[in-house]
């Protein structure tokens, strides 16, 4: 635990790194198109949960999309994000995490298809009509309810957010049931889960490798193997090409999923898959964009990242 904390004291500490030549940098990039397109976090911070979902489903290739927002709420149980509850009193399933500690402790407790706990909308029944609501306005919903959960009955429940295993006699009971919405949403994803829920067949290292000179060579090795590669950086540069800089509270997390060689500015460019969706109207004009996924130069994900995360098998 101490080394993740330390992961962001790091941006503090300036140094130089060894740049990728172009034998290095040679063209690749994976074949990630089993994900489907960029998914969409909206206003909550599980970016880290987006990421892991991905790099999850793209290792084990598994025949499903797994749920971001079932790794996301599974993080609270983890030491470390009991550790953050108690400290900050976040009573909500809390919107920050390692990439690192939401991959092993998702391999441990098996994976949620996303079909099941979706991570980007959720259908909301209001009487006989439902709807689809971005899940982080239903959250939005959902806490206004819970504040008044004394006064809610079968009655005059206005609407309710239904999943599989989950009616609105169950979403009233969870509701009331639990004082912290951070235990409301981890009940309602184990009972909308339930004999869902699929285990890996196997369990693979978790690396996590902070700033340092040779990094890219560390990042070289893994997308040879054919491995995607989390990435924890400042997302201002995501909006603005020319921050250089790291902020805490700017700390975010994508995946790498791809490289080339620049001619024009003689360098490595690396392909960043992100989960602000597959629009491209939020970023920097200046950064090439294909589909919610954009080309960093090596210089500029070396000046704003902080760390990666991948995975290796256990033999490795």
């Amino acid at each position: 635990m101490k080394k993740w904390f330390f992961a962001l004291l790091v941006p503090t500490l300036v140094f130089a790194y060894s740049p990728s030549n172009q034998n290095t940098c040679s063209d690749l990039k994976l074949n990630t198109s089993s994900l489907g397109q960029v998914r969409n976090q909206g206003n909550i911070s599980w970016c880290y949960a987006f990421t892991a979902s991905d790099m999850l489903q793209y290792t084990f290739k598994t025949s499903e999309k797994i749920s971001a927002s079932d790794i996301a709420t599974n993080y609270n149980k983890t030491r470390i994000g009991k550790l953050m509850d108690l400290f900050l009193n976040y009573g909500e399933p809390h919107e920050t995490g390692f990439n690192k500690v939401a991959l092993i402790h998702a391999m441990k407790s098996g994976h949620c298809p996303e079909s099941i706990f979706p991570s980007e909308e959720w259908v909301k029944v209001t009487h006989d009509s439902e709807e689809k609501v971005l899940m982080t306005e239903a959250m939005k919903q959902i806490k206004d309810l819970h504040a008044h959960r004394g006064e809610l009955t079968f009655e005059n429940l206005p609407f309710y957010f239904k999943f599989k295993n989950i009616d609105k006699e169950t979403f009233l009971s969870i509701l009331k049931s639990k004082n912290k919405l951070k235990n409301f949403y981890t009940e309602l994803r184990a009972k909308a889960c339930q004999n869902e829920r699929i285990n890996f067949d196997h369990q693979w290292k978790v690396k996590m490798i902070l700033r340092n000179k040779n990094i890219f060579k560390r990042i070289h090795s893994q997308l040879n193997l054919g491995r995607i590669i989390g990435l924890d950086y400042d997302s201002r540069i995501l909006e603005n090409a020319q921050n250089q800089s790291i902020k805490i509270s700017s700390l975010h997390t994508s995946s790498i999923i791809g490289r080339r060689w620049n001619n024009e500015t003689n360098t490595c460019q690396y392909l960043i898959r992100n989960s602000w969706g597959d629009k491209c109207e939020r970023y920097d004009q200046s950064l090439e964009c294909q589909e919610g996924n954009l080309w960093l130069s090596e210089s500029m994900v070396f000046k704003n990242m902080t760390s990666i995360v991948y995975m290796k098998a256990k033999s490795q």
